[in-house]
């Protein structure tokens, strides 16, 4: 017979992550993975905040991945990227016959899928008012009607969130329900900026370029020590996701042995280099770089 956990394996609703697969040794990213490792161990809602592409999801699964409920499902749902009258019915299912083209038997929406486990809504800033009405009852009530039904189903989930946006001053505005704002403000991360941690950026590229490397079938050693100053130099506003994308995009472009500064600097679209401050403190005396290539001076 197969275990439960396996039957949940292959439908793919597990958290694939760790906190080993959060990279970095700086101050900041050792904070908020201690702060998360935390949070594991209790059942409440968390509310991550951070910029686009800092990582919040990679938090989401590690976090589930030391929790309780870590043998239970993991559900991720990108509330912007789905229209809202699809969303409603993937978050709470349907009944048979609930609008045209309804499955016979109804369907199961993700918070009954995600019973005993944990569901991860992402960009919730996103969600209609009609929504958030409905999110705040699950988070009161611990049940969800279906659409087109008026049978209430009980479930036990746990509700990590995430934002890119200033929730408080969308409560303010009045364009978040307070109520629901202060029932997912029990626990809350703040994911740091790759521009606040830039120490990181040599991890960070080697991780990449390893990547990239088995990738492409490529063996690239490394960049060359300007290159790295540019990556010094950018304020990534895309943060690690951008560097990722970036990475990718100078394997690609790299057939010798070192990545190029000028190449790196094109990617970068970056003017000539000069001392970028850290967003929030001072720079270590040493940074350490990554691989360097030779120097071209040398036999």
């Amino acid at each position: 017979m197969v275990s439960s956990k396996r039957k949940i394996r292959s439908r793919g609703h597990v958290a694939k992550y760790t906190f080993d697969d959060i990279l970095g040794k700086s101050a900041k990213i050792k904070s908020a993975i201690e702060k998360a490792r935390r949070f594991g161990s209790v059942d409440a809602t968390v509310l991550i905040y951070g910029e686009t592409g800092v990582g919040k999801e990679f938090f989401a699964h590690a976090i589930h991945n030391v929790s309780p409920r870590k043998d239970g499902p993991f559900i991720a749902v990108n509330c912007a990227a789905v229209p809202e009258n699809l969303l409603e019915s993937e978050l709470f299912g349907y009944a048979e016959g609930a609008f045209t083209g309804a499955k016979k038997g109804g369907k199961r929406g993700f918070f009954e899928m995600a019973n005993q486990g944990t569901i991860f809504l992402d960009e919730i800033s996103e969600m209609s008012d009609k929504l958030q009405t409905r999110l705040l009852r699950v988070l009161q009530e611990y049940e969800i009607m279906r659409l087109g039904d008026d049978r209430l189903i009980s479930v036990d989930v746990r509700v990590i969130a995430a934002t890119n946006s200033d929730l408080r001053g969308l409560v303010e505005d009045r364009l978040f329900r307070a109520d629901l704002f202060y029932r997912i403000n029990v626990l809350t991360l703040l994911v740091p900026t790759l521009r606040e941690r830039r120490e990181d950026i040599p991890v960070l590229v080697d991780h990449f370029l390893g990547v990239c490397n088995q990738k492409f079938q490529k063996n690239i050693k490394g960049i060359e020590p300007k290159g790295i100053d540019h990556f010094y130099a950018h304020d990534w506003p895309g943060n690690t996701r951008e560097l990722q994308n970036i990475m990718e995009r100078l394997v690609i472009l790299t057939d010798d042995d070192y990545i190029s500064a000028d190449l790196v600097a094109e990617s970068l679209i970056v003017s000539p280099i000069e001392p970028h401050p850290f967003s929030s403190h001072e720079p270590p005396t040493r940074i350490p770089k990554p691989a360097k290539a030779p120097n071209k001076s040398q036999p």
